[in-house]
């Protein structure tokens, strides 16, 4: 017999069922055995044998647990020692000694669940103003005189603020999109921060004292003024009257008026004033701010200029602003760079060796030979008419020296004027640009320029939009600006007049929590506070009902009004592993009404299957389409409707967020976050494909963006909505990725790869 006709008679075997008779009848004849005494009578001689075999030790010891008869023998009472005939000393210990030593460690063991039973009765907090809507965990809506039992959270609305009042006294001022819960303890009430901002007025404490928890910070008083925020950039501890004292990894301190404690580095430039602003009494705290001689003060690097000199040089019909350090080392560096990555990529090559590039290389190497004779700054300027201008200062007696540096350069449209260099392409723009210098000075667009200098800039580019496209729809956009700071990037697009449209969608910054369900390992994390529900799904349906007339007849009143009541403003789209044939992926929503959209979607899912199941405590939903393998699943969690493409991946989504290491707390996340004066952001966007996405680069047929897909660097991009403006902030130099967009293309835009010039 071979091994392959052995194999063959064993899988037989395997897939042959035993009769049950039978197994049956082998399972007494085993059970028998081993209860028969001559087992017993194998162990009995095997206790006490030196050197046995772990395995059989263990045998033995099993034996003796489940034979009474063997234990009796084998393990006689205790036998007699005969002690010393030398008299011994006894100690006797009382019994009421042993006993307080025992309630001492049984009182100190269960201290903490001692405090919280003595806590006394009744409500934790009341609501005590409000304006716009609040509601509990369950989607419960809140009014006036509401009361808040132990633990039970209080969530805020969109653009609404709200005051609790304290079993102690104390009262807390609740700002928009924040969420609390008040507990109750002999030795003090605490107060769990969840996300948001609060002002907290402490009343005095009559024994412990008053604390706020967040997820990084412990903030303890006895009775001061103080605010708390926390948030994806981490916590804020500022006091406005008193002192606190703060608990914070690697750090412990006590503030005093005027001071603030932050969880992270981001933090570091955020004021008191600032953490205070969003305040109806806002007004009241600055003027204590202002009396006290400690507030913090935002620094700015010494690389970083917060004044803009050569702005009132600025030429009338300025539409293009760029301005650069004059910086000789750093060109040269740049200059390096490029020439170093022209070897590895083609078409940086093909495009630094183009006409147009020769004319930059030309400007770059005077700015290198003349970068010793000028000021600070390098000013590039563009009108409507397309007149070029490079604006410097040159110090008093070296304007012969830099016209000698300009001699061997060949001829150069350059003239000086009031301790200014002036240059442009030709000797006729220069003679129309001359008279028209400080002309735009005084612009909106040169306020707008010298406003972003105030935060510190290192190079800025702007352009004037409306300017530009006078007769075009620029869909209210007026501004651009583009500013790197030592530390960060900031992109700013500013409008004419309050956000309308697809860019009113974007909300102010707030708190948000939607976010803490995505893991460290997701690869595009895409998050976002939002305006009002009801007019994004108006502006939607119309949107969509010019494409598709009956859209907007499927989408009846009272759905629409269903589903805007039952959701909230907070959502957080993620794609968590490449898997086929669907990626996982999940959508958390923030929701007051969970039950609305459950509702909404059953009678909106006409063609669909709504199954809804009871699971681990929680409600699951399933929509399924008929023949289809596709599925959509959802439940709700702690105030949001987490989805995602199966119910494993929400389980992962839901054990994130528990674990309290969602991906805004890892320390990658974190890495990337712009160091900005900001508490709260409007919102997110994450990219970290890592290798991934390194098996598609080969796919790509543009260099730049294969060079894009194998970096695995992570990449983090914020965004600030405000009353009239967007910025974009991001650690991320998007200098070099955009430069490498921009020298892929090919000189003639009607030129393409592999065809003939």
């Amino acid at each position: 017999m071979n091994e392959k006709d052995l194999d063959q008679i064993l899988d037989e075997m395997q897939q042959q069922a035993p009769d049950p008779a039978a197994l049956a009848a082998a399972q007494e004849r085993v059970w028998a055995k081993l209860a028969a005494p001559a087992v017993c009578a194998e162990f009995r001689a095997d206790y006490g044998r030196p050197n046995l075999r772990q395995a059989r030790q263990q045998l033995l010891e099993d034996h003796l647990a489940r034979c009474v008869e063997c234990r009796r023998r084998l393990t006689p009472g205790p036998q007699p020692i005969a002690l010393s005939p030398r008299p011994v000393r006894r100690f006797s210990v009382p019994k009421w000694v042993i006993a307080a030593g025992l309630a001492a460690i049984g009182l100190f063991a269960g201290r903490h669940r001692i405090d919280s039973l003595l806590a006394p009765a009744g409500p934790r907090a009341t609501l005590e103003s409000l304006s716009g809507p609040a509601y509990t965990l369950a989607g419960e809506p809140l009014a006036i005189g509401a009361t808040l039992g132990e633990a039970q959270l209080l969530r805020t609305g969109r653009d609404a603020r709200a005051t609790l009042r304290l079993a102690d006294g104390s009262t807390v001022e609740v700002n928009e999109s924040s969420a609390l819960a008040v507990r109750a303890a002999w030795s003090g009430q605490s107060i769990d921060l969840e996300r948001g901002d609060i002002i907290v007025h402490a009343a005095k404490q009559r024994r412990g004292g008053l604390r706020v928890l967040t997820r990084d910070s412990v903030a303890t008083v006895r009775g001061t003024i103080f605010t708390v925020s926390t948030g994806t950039a981490g916590s804020l501890v500022g006091v406005i009257e008193g002192s606190v004292g703060v608990n914070q990894p690697n750090a412990q301190t006590l503030l005093q008026p005027g001071e603030r404690a932050a969880s992270t580095a981001t933090l570091e430039r955020v004021s008191v004033k600032d953490a205070v602003a969003w305040s109806p009494r806002a007004p009241e705290y600055f003027t204590l701010l202002s009396e006290l001689s400690r507030i913090e003060k935002q620094l700015t690097p010494v690389a970083e200029r917060t004044e803009a000199r050569l702005l009132a040089a600025l030429p009338r019909g300025t539409v293009v602003y760029g301005a650069l350090p004059n910086a000789g080392p750093t060109v040269n560096e740049a200059i390096a760079l490029i020439e170093q990555r022209s070897q590895e990529n083609a078409a940086l090559k093909s495009w630094w060796q183009s006409a147009e590039a020769t004319e930059i290389k030309q400007i770059v190497h005077r700015i290198r030979t003349l970068s010793p004779l000028l000021g600070e700054e390098l000013v590039f300027a563009l009108t409507q008419e397309q007149l070029p201008v490079v604006l410097a200062t040159v110090a008093p007696g070296r304007q012969a020296a830099v016209q000698a540096a300009l001699a061997p350069l060949g001829p150069v449209a350059s003239a000086f004027t009031g301790g200014l260099l002036v240059i442009s392409d030709s000797p006729a723009h220069l003679a129309q640009l001359l008279p028209r210098l400080g002309g735009g000075a005084s612009t909106p667009f040169a306020r707008e320029i010298a406003r972003h200098y105030q935060r510190g800039v290192v190079s800025l580019f702007g352009v004037d939009l409306e300017a530009m496209t006078p007769r075009e729809p620029t869909s209210g956009m007026r501004y651009l600006l583009f500013h790197q700071r030592a530390s960060d990037t900031e992109l700013a697009l500013s409008f004419s007049g309050p956000r309308t449209g697809l860019a009113a969608w974007l909300a102010a910054p707030a708190a948000a929590a939607s976010a803490e369900y995505v893991s460290a390992d997701a690869l595009f994390a895409l998050s976002a506070n939002t305006g009002n529900p009801r007019q994004m799904l108006d502006e939607l349906t119309a949107r969509l009902g010019l494409r598709s007339p009956g859209f907007a007849d499927a989408l009846s009143q009272s759905e629409a009004a269903d589903l805007a009541a039952a959701l909230g403003t907070d959502f957080t789209f993620a794609l968590e592993t490449p898997s086929l044939p669907v990626p996982g992926w999940i959508l958390a929503i923030e929701a007051y009404r969970p039950e609305l959209y459950a509702d909404a979607i059953r009678r909106l899912a006409t063609t669909f299957t709504l199954h809804e199941e009871q699971a681990n405590g929680r409600t699951w939903y399933a929509l399924r389409a008929p023949g289809q393998p596709f599925q959509f699943h959802w439940t709700f969690d702690r105030g949001y409707l987490v989805h995602g493409s199966d119910r494993a991946t929400i389980q992962r989504a839901l054990a994130t967020r528990a674990s309290g290491f969602p991906l805004v707390r890892s320390a990658p996340f974190r890495q990337q976050l712009p160091a900005g004066s900001a508490l709260h952001y409007s919102g997110f966007v994450w990219a970290n494909p890592g290798a991934a996405l390194s098996s598609l680069a080969a796919l790509a047929p543009d260099p730049a963006w294969q060079q894009l897909l194998t970096n695995p660097e992570p990449a983090l991009l914020t965004l600030t909505g405000e009353a009239e403006q967007i910025r974009f902030g991001s650690r991320t130099r998007l200098s070099s990725l955009l430069a490498g967009l921009l020298v892929s293309q090919p000189a003639n835009p009607a030129q393409r790869p592999g065809q003939q010039p």
